[in-house]
């Protein structure tokens, strides 16, 4: 995994009208990675939220939902801290479509305690469910920060 993030290879300066060019079309290229990045991390991470109301009916209150929600915040405050000085070693060019890859793959988890435990016909199981939620939430704001 370490030499899958490794930076790139150093490259000397570029100069002269070529460079001009190219250093032009790579911010742009660059601007627009980053952004639609930042646009799928920003959905992913809202999911939870905007299915709140839809799972009220499942019989978890808003105060339970809100714990699961907040884990998010959590990790990613941690993960902020934690995870900058690893991405400053590694490739950008890997490293964010691995975020978002992975906290992707987290955020579809979230259907499971839903799907699986049957909080309707199985109350007992609330608890749990809640439990998975807020771990599935803890590890999307990981892989997001």
């Amino acid at each position: 995994m370490a030499s899958f993030l490794a930076p790139p290879a150093y490259k000397p300066e570029q100069t002269g009208p070529e460079a001009d060019a190219k250093y032009k079309r790579l911010r742009w290229q660059v601007f627009i990675g980053i952004f639609i990045g930042y646009a799928g991390f920003y959905l992913v991470r809202k999911n939870f939220s905007m299915a709140i109301p839809m799972l009220e009916p499942f019989g978890f209150t808003t105060g339970m939902l809100g714990t699961a929600l907040a884990m998010n915040a959590v990790a990613y405050g941690f993960s902020k801290f934690v995870m900058a000085s690893v991405s400053d070693r590694s490739n950008a060019r890997r490293f964010l479509p691995l975020g978002l890859i992975l906290s992707a793959i987290a955020m579809l988890f979230m259907m499971v305690p839903i799907t699986l435990l049957d909080p309707i016909g199985h109350p007992e199981r609330k608890g749990l469910a809640v439990f998975l939620m807020g771990a599935f939430n803890f590890l999307v704001g990981w892989f997001q920060g």
